[in-house]
């Protein structure tokens, strides 16, 4: 199609853009954009042995356009009527379908199931109406394949995301014909669209949809088309341009322009503006504020080396590096990490709860609440062995998971012990807003040490974990009064050692100590 066609095919998706009204399941289904994404691909190689399929996530994420995709492969393979939605189903159907899945996993049936759910939805009904099926589901199992769509990605692989912009921009490059328009041969439009098809232009929105995944946020197939087009018209048509009679702006200030925005993906982007990314390096000769901030704007598009450092997000490129060396690394022992930005987490980590001292010993609060406000205890930790590793790591099964790549915009901090014939684990997760959180520690710029501080990123409940685990773990214990003047009291420590010496054997001392 040329300009002027693929201009209106553009504006079905953009001319009310927070609406997200009537998207690309309900226009293109006659043919058209087709882009073929790995879970087709998993679900077609899987087909002769699968029986119970499930897709799960937001509503735009693309469940319903897989399942169209794939229906006729599925009526081959003698899947019955596809469940398009699963939270529509009355209560007693939704009963009955758990069972069919219950005998499928049992080899009672061989009947093939497919299921489309928002997120949440089906777990619930499970633990509802059968409980032991999550269990069965999370096991290795042939027959069944889970697809979660809102842990996807859709900017990680370039390949992918390139194929996804690429069909739903394509046209012709012909032209507009209308040369009664003043802007004819001179279309911001057809600029917009040549940028976003050029490798740089593609680069740019991928690099802007991989940092919102990254910080924790989740952009869906369909919003992603929407910001496609929206990049492309700002959201109005030639008639609506014409009247303005000017140009325009690059489109970069309407996606970053957009910080108070309703729509849910230019919000996102509108907070990570590069207009308000200043580096060391920055030296900007401008007539006005609005004249810098554009030029900070048009350098995201424009570098191309390290892309990430041009956002407006705190730590987003040490984040990156991080999730990008578990990827490569599985785990790496807490003791071999003495440099980079693991180490800055480390000591970030060390820092908060050393209370700003200059020893190295951490130091938990754990304090009973019958002994009420007047009294505190506090533990400090001796040696502990931790692994920092890929989030979801199977301890117990470490050689099927080693080379096993996934999507991921977190990873864990873990003390490994051994429980019985098996490995288990007290895991403390680390996601964006933790990281951001040990590296300001690790620089000094907040450190705030109470226990409700420490307790708010989960912290101080991942070392009571392990004290509650580790027989003495912990090398000496405080015991502190809220107002022990006034009540004449005194602050102390307690520690407790074991002796074994060769006159006179096995002994254990218990150490009192007065504290300041």
């Amino acid at each position: 199609m040329n300009i002027s066609e693929k201009m209106e095919e553009l504006l079905k998706y953009c001319s009310v853009y927070q609406g997200h009204v009537n998207m690309m399941d309900e226009r293109r289904e006659e043919g058209g954009f087709q882009v073929t994404l790995s879970e087709e691909e998993e679900i077609l190689a899987h087909l002769d042995t699968l029986q119970f399929i499930l897709l799960t996530g937001e509503a735009g994420d693309g469940k319903s356009r897989l399942i169209r995709i794939l229906r006729k492969k599925l009526d081959e393979y003698g899947f019955s009527e596809p469940y398009m939605d699963f939270s529509a189903e009355t209560e007693v159907e939704k009963e009955k379908i758990l069972q069919r899945i219950v005998d499928i996993l049992d080899g009672k049936s061989e009947e093939r199931i497919i299921i489309a759910a928002n997120v949440g939805i089906f777990t619930k009904c499970a633990i509802k109406y059968q409980r032991s099926l999550m269990e069965k589901l999370n096991q290795q199992n042939d027959k069944v394949i889970i697809k979660n769509f809102e842990k996807r990605n859709l900017a990680e692989d370039k390949n992918i995301f390139q194929k996804i912009v690429q069909g739903f921009l394509a046209y012709d490059k012909n032209p507009c014909s209308n040369r009664e328009c003043q802007f004819f041969k001179n279309c911001a439009f057809q600029e917009n669209l040549n940028f976003l098809l050029s490798e740089k232009g593609t680069e740019s929105v991928r690099v802007m949809c991989d940092a919102v995944y990254l910080i924790g946020e989740h952009v869906t197939f369909r919003e992603l088309l929407s910001l496609l087009a929206y990049m492309v018209t700002f959201g109005e048509g030639c008639k609506e341009r014409r009247k303005r009679r000017e140009q325009g702006d690059f489109f970069v200030d309407a996606v970053f322009g957009q910080r108070d925005h309703l729509d849910k993906v230019l919000l996102n982007m509108g907070r990570m503006d590069p207009a308000f990314k200043n580096l060391k390096e920055d030296v900007w000769e401008c007539d006005s504020v609005e004249e810098c901030r554009k030029k900070k704007r048009k350098r995201f598009f424009d570098e191309q080396e390290n892309p990430y450092d041009f956002l407006a997000v705190n730590y987003l490129t040490e984040f990156r590096e991080v999730i990008t060396f578990f990827q490569k690394e599985p785990f790496i022992d807490s003791a071999e990490i003495q440099d980079g930005e693991l180490y800055r987490l480390k000591r970030g980590l060390g820092r908060l709860t050393r209370r700003g001292q200059s020893d190295l010993a951490m130091k938990v609060a754990d304090t009973p609440v019958m002994l009420g406000d007047g009294i505190q205890t506090e533990f400090e930790l001796g040696s502990i062995d931790m692994i920092w590793h890929r989030y979801g790591l199977d301890f117990g099964n470490l050689n099927t998971n080693v080379h096993k790549k996934e999507e991921q915009n977190r990873f864990s901090i873990s003390y490994v012990f051994q429980e019985k014939d098996s490995l288990d684990a007290i895991t403390l997760v680390v996601d964006y807003q933790l990281f951001c959180y040990l590296m300001m520690a690790d620089e000094y710029y907040y450190l705030s040490h109470n226990s409700k501080s420490l307790e708010e990123y989960r912290i101080n409940s991942f070392y009571q974990k392990i004290l509650k685990k580790k027989s003495g773990v912990y090398e000496k214990m405080y015991v502190r009064f809220t107002n022990q003047e006034q009540n004449q009291l005194c602050n102390f420590s307690l520690s407790v050692q074991h002796v074994n010496h060769f006159l006179k054997g096995q002994s254990t001392v218990v150490k009192i100590r007065k504290e300041g």
